[in-house]
């Protein structure tokens, strides 16, 4: 089963269990998720698929931007 979450139709502040909170874009303006993973660049997650797998779940981001450090 694939599953598809998009970040711009939800309002900014609105919180995603998994991902965080939704924030507006400081790149392209639209609304997302800001992850800061360690050692590696910061990014905006606006549109993800996630599949559920025998062993666990898949997540791709499908649209995001990099965030200018």
């Amino acid at each position: 089963m694939i599953t598809l979450d998009d970040f711009t139709l939800l309002s900014i502040g609105s919180r995603n269990n998994f991902d965080g909170t939704v924030a507006r874009c400081p790149a392209c303006g639209r609304n997302g998720v800001i992850l800061r993973p360690d050692g590696a660049p910061h990014y905006c997650v606006h549109v993800e698929e996630s599949e559920i797998l025998c062993d666990g779940m898949r997540t791709d981001p499908t649209e995001w931007c990099r965030i200018p450090e």
